[in-house]
């Protein structure tokens, strides 16, 4: 385990730099795309795949997805009532903003810099919920709610939509082998592994990229209200979790850290399908990344989880 300070602090200058490349002109939002392509087909794959693999499966383990759904739906139903009298320019995106995580190209850097596999193992088990939460909760009621969707062929489209995603394939493909134990030879594991490695700097660098505060002043409450949902929520049912489940210190502080993680970057990319404002879904993706860094920050050293 390392420093939470260090590595903290570290990410937030790699963070930095992504961020004044962008203000200089040397990148854009436009590069930043290409690059969340390239990772999203190369280093983050790799790195689910040798993550599940390597998991050792407990019956604890398999709440953690459990959680993470029934906390999905808590939040999607509470923003689809609260929402539910907002014109469907809103509606749709602020319901689904409420829903979704984002955990490999925000949380796996941090958590892999602090824990180790041990805590990437937590993380994965969480996110497999998750990818059920964004790619077919999410996806799913975004087309529900959208006057662009083609209701007819929406489960059929969010069904070929979830099948040719890489990070989803190697999730699928690293759990069977995983479950099968089919051998595999260490020099392709050690082309995965170095493959893999790849993913933290990466990451880091986009979230710099991406990063922007900007956000139109109409849209400002009905923003921090989605923001308002998922951290009372989620900080208030993951405390209680985190003093009532009878597991270990790991289980409960990735519990705790995994609830309040910010939304989903496929929300930006499900608004420009469905025609939503994309300028509220980055608002979300951007202040809920700044709220999640910080509430991590506090939480490793508030409850001592790096001694865990």
């Amino acid at each position: 385990m390392n420093s939470p300070n260090l590595v903290f602090g570290s990410a937030l200058v790699v963070i930095s730099i992504g961020y004044i490349l962008k203000s200089l002109g040397f990148v854009s939002t436009g590069d930043a795309k290409k690059i969340s392509k390239f990772l999203m087909h190369t280093t983050f794959p790799a790195l689910v795949f040798s993550t599940m693999i390597k998991v050792q499966f407990t019956s604890e383990l398999l709440w953690l997805p459990l959680i993470c759904i029934l906390f999905a739906l808590l939040c999607s139903f509470v923003g689809f009532h609260v929402f539910k009298k907002e014109g469907p320019e809103y509606r749709g995106i602020l319901t689904m903003g409420c829903s979704g995580y984002n955990l490999g190209l925000f949380a796996y850097p941090l958590i892999e810099g602090i824990w180790g596999w041990k805590g990437l193992t937590y993380a994965a088990m969480f996110d497999i919920g998750n990818s059920f939460i964004n790619f077919i909760l999410t996806y799913g009621m975004g087309n529900y709610l959208s006057a662009q969707a083609k209701k007819g062929n929406m489960w059929k489209h969010v069904f070929k939509r979830i099948m040719s995603l890489f990070p989803f394939q190697a999730m699928v493909i690293g759990l069977l082998v995983n479950l099968l134990e089919i051998p595999i030879p260490s020099f392709i594991n050690g082309v995965i592994d170095t493959i893999a490695q790849g993913n933290k700097p990466l990451v880091l660098l986009l979230m710099g990229i991406y990063f922007s505060v900007r956000l139109p002043k109409k849209s400002f409450i009905k923003v921090f209200q989605v923001l308002g949902i998922r951290y009372i929520l989620g900080l208030s049912i993951g405390l209680f979790l985190f003093y009532s489940l009878p597991f270990d210190a790991h289980f409960r502080n990735m519990m705790l850290i995994c609830i309040v993680l910010p939304v989903g970057m496929t929300l930006i990319t499900y608004s420009d399908e469905l025609n939503f404002d994309t300028s509220i879904a980055g608002a979300l993706v951007n202040f809920s990344m700044l709220i999640s860094f910080t509430l991590m920050w506090l939480l490793v050293a508030i409850f001592h989880m790096s001694t865990a």
